[in-house]
């Protein structure tokens, strides 16, 4: 690559980055635990050391109601009936379940008066801040990586499971001191991470990984035999989740599908990155990432048992935007590279058209900013947008 082409890429990069903040910073209820969780929770803590005013009362009054019409399937006149003391007492409730970094954080910007958009103004910044920074600190093909956060939907889970993603984006940015061999700092991020989520204490295996030389066919094995024991000891190891995380139990309550579809990506990022194995095990970071891919898979093996296991698999694959442009750079041929980042940009566009602009996963649709028109009786009209989210 030339140094013309650097600065362009460079400069293509920064650019990425202060789209991808306006789109997110100034989101309002995109994403379903906006409205399910961060904005009512916001409003329920700010209640506690200030008048909220009439427009904030009706967020927070409106999004109880529509959670209790898709949780509790109350009708709408039903809903209607429901009151703000209620809401305050459910929500207020509910802010205890976050982990204490993000509720520091909510904390902070209540001290200062700041209205509820300037959580998704910080959280945006604080996400896209440490993944660009595991962009420019841990690959070589800086745009395609970013383009990669993109059609991998990274991004747009990170509109939804917000504090988790805080969790997800310090993770991928600790894997550079995994490759260095740091320890102080790598579990100093961990320990960081967790107090945003703590399931990114899951992350700590990652610090081993680069180490690791599993030929492929005994992952191979490896992940066969964990679908067979999945049959038979996911009930041990929900009770030994819960004895570990109580407040994960409440959890178990749900019932669970297998993940299919992200089992089927892992799968394909897996077999690819098995063909270039030998090529690329010398690589700094192609050992982390590829067996980081199939610590996720190994989650996801319990999916169809244990309820939001899906989450422990967002740390792992969240690396696949970084994995597969270093796997496409283990192809030594350069039409052949070409052909590879083609099919790949190709067949992830497809995903990402399928699963945020056909079935709307997250909740991205309708967008809208908030300064567009009232923010009051706009969520319904996102929530209508997910296929079988609702009856009522």
């Amino acid at each position: 690559m030339t140094d013309t082409s650097g600065r362009k890429q460079k400069i293509i990069v920064i650019a990425t980055f202060l789209v991808l903040f306006l789109f997110s910073s100034l989101r309002w209820n995109v994403g379903v635990d906006t409205w399910h969780t961060y904005t009512p929770e916001y409003l329920a803590m700010k209640s506690q050391y200030t008048e909220l005013s009439q427009e904030e009362i009706q967020l927070i009054d409106g999004c109880y109601r529509l959670w209790a019409r898709i949780e509790q399937g109350l009708s709408k006149e039903q809903a209607e009936l429901l009151t703000h003391e209620q809401a305050m007492e459910f929500f207020i409730m509910a802010s205890n379940h976050t982990s204490i970094g993000f509720r520091v954080m909510e904390r902070g910007l209540i001290a200062l008066g700041a209205d509820v958009q300037w959580l998704y103004i910080v959280t945006s910044l604080f996400i896209l801040a440490f993944v660009f920074a595991a962009i420019r600190k841990q690959s070589n093909e800086m745009l395609l990586a970013t383009i990669m956060f993109v059609l991998t939907s990274n991004f747009f889970l990170s509109l939804n499971i917000v504090s988790q993603f805080m969790a997800v984006s310090v993770c991928l940015f600790a894997c550079t001191f995994a490759q260095e061999r740091k320890p102080v700092l790598f579990f100093s991020l961990i320990a960081f991470a967790a107090c945003f989520h703590v399931s990114a204490l899951v992350f700590v295996l990652v610090y081993f990984l680069p180490k690791l030389n599993i030929k492929p066919r005994w992952c191979v094995a490896g992940i066969a035999g964990t679908l067979i024991i999945a049959q038979f000891g996911s009930p041990l190891l929900a009770k030994i989740v819960s004895a570990i995380v109580p407040a994960y139990a409440r959890y178990f309550e749900y019932s669970a599908a297998f993940e299919w579809i992200f089992f089927a990506v892992g799968l394909s990022v897996f077999a690819v990155g098995s063909y270039f194995f030998d090529k690329g095990k010398d690589k700094p970071y192609f050992k982390l990432w590829y067996y980081s891919n199939v610590l996720g898979l190994l989650a996801l093996c319990f999916s169809a048992h244990i309820p939001y296991i899906k989450r422990i698999n967002h740390y792992f694959a969240a690396t696949h935007f970084l994995f597969l442009p270093l796997i496409i750079l283990c192809e030594e041929k350069p039409t052949w590279r070409k052909a590879m980042t083609a099919i790949m940009l190709v067949l992830f566009l497809a995903e990402t058209v399928v699963a945020i602009g056909i079935l709307n996963k997250n909740g991205i649709f309708p967008y809208q900013m908030f300064f567009w028109r009232s923010r009051i009786n706009v969520t319904e009209e996102m929530l209508n947008c997910i296929p079988g989210l609702w009856t009522q």
